[in-house]
């Protein structure tokens, strides 16, 4: 079978999540990884025995190269998807696609263009709780969907590590307004937003915003979604609640199904999106990884298309727009 040749370009938190998944998986070589850090990428490279790329270009210039995972910071994936499209490498770019709505579009344009496979790393997808519920309502098992609830609240310290470089509806957002749509099948048409900033004001933008939802086959929803859980509570509070005309559907990750005490401290430990077992990882991103592997090797369909992950980002524009002017903004399909 042939083996699917992957580089890993920024090596942060998920680059390195990205990097341990592809050294583990069968039929997928780790073939270069590349930061900006050049002392971290020698130490990533030596600790998975590949090639510490000296340059971003070098990657793209490997010519047994099948694919790359691009996990830089949002506002370098637009420069990256240009060379990935360039060179012919399918991509499996982390979330969002890119926070400038204008270099959204023109990578959705020359992804086309060049015939590449471009994966977007929602990972709600791969989540088994949101499958579910995507099965769930797209096979009637809740009749029509009259009105729903989201939300994704995520800890203060999350906040404060990304230094008001993107928004929290650029961060979080994006994974549950691709999701409801996903899920319903059925496309928002106007948002409206309001937001507080008082945490993080420092950095310029909000703690929290709350938008109302309107879409095309008349159904209602709220959506909340915030960086400021205070320390020592929890590190992500997610709920889905939909109810339709024939039931109801309620998806809440909060509570884990197992919880820690010790003397200082309450958890949830995460036991969905990266667990490690046996030494090695599995989970969400597993999946998620896995998916696209497969698709590069046996020329499968991608779970989510390019176009789908543009429209969370231009939603989560559209909801920005809204806090700016203090108006509802219509969605365009």
């Amino acid at each position: 079978m042939h083996t699917m040749k992957v580089a890993v370009i920024g090596l942060g938190v998920m680059g390195q999540s990205h990097t341990r998944l592809y050294a583990e998986m069968p039929n997928v070589e780790l073939a270069a990884v590349y930061d900006i850090n050049r002392e971290l990428t020698e130490r990533i490279a030596a600790q998975y025995g590949t090639v510490a790329a000296d340059r971003v270009e070098a990657v793209f210039e490997m010519p047994d190269l099948d694919a790359v995972s691009i996990c830089t910071a949002d506002d370098q994936h637009y420069e990256l998807a240009m060379l990935a499209c360039k060179s012919g490498k399918h991509v499996l770019m982390e979330k969002p696609l890119a926070s400038d709505i204008r270099e959204a579009q023109e990578i959705v344009e020359r992804v086309r263009q060049s015939g590449i496979k471009m994966m977007v790393g929602h990972t709600l997808r791969w989540d088994p709780r949101y499958y579910r519920a995507y099965e769930a309502v797209r096979g009637g098992k809740i009749g029509k969907p009259l009105h729903l609830y989201a939300r994704r609240n995520n800890s203060f310290a999350n906040g404060q590590r990304l230094k008001g470089r993107t928004s929290v509806l650029m961060f979080l957002g994006v994974h549950d307004i691709d999701a409801i749509e996903w899920i319903t099948g059925d496309q928002i048409v106007e948002v409206y937003a309001v937001s507080v900033k008082e945490r993080l004001a420092s950095f310029g933008v909000s703690d929290a915003t709350l938008t109302t939802l309107r879409f095309a086959s008349g159904t209602v929803g709220n959506y909340e979604t915030s960086w400021v859980l205070p320390e020592h509570h929890l590190e992500l509070d997610a709920k889905l609640d939909i109810t339709g005309t024939e039931g109801a559907l309620n998806v809440d990750i909060v509570k884990q199904n197992i919880s820690i005490h010790s003397n200082t401290r309450f958890t949830y430990p995460d036991t969905a999106y990266g667990v490690e077992m046996y030494g090695r990882m599995t989970g969400i991103m597993k999946e998620e990884l896995t998916s696209f592997a497969m698709s590069v090797l046996h020329d499968e369909p991608l779970p989510i298309s390019v176009e789908e992950a543009y429209r969370a980002v231009y939603i989560a524009h559209c909801m920005e727009e809204s806090l700016r002017t203090g108006r509802p903004v219509e969605v365009r399909s």
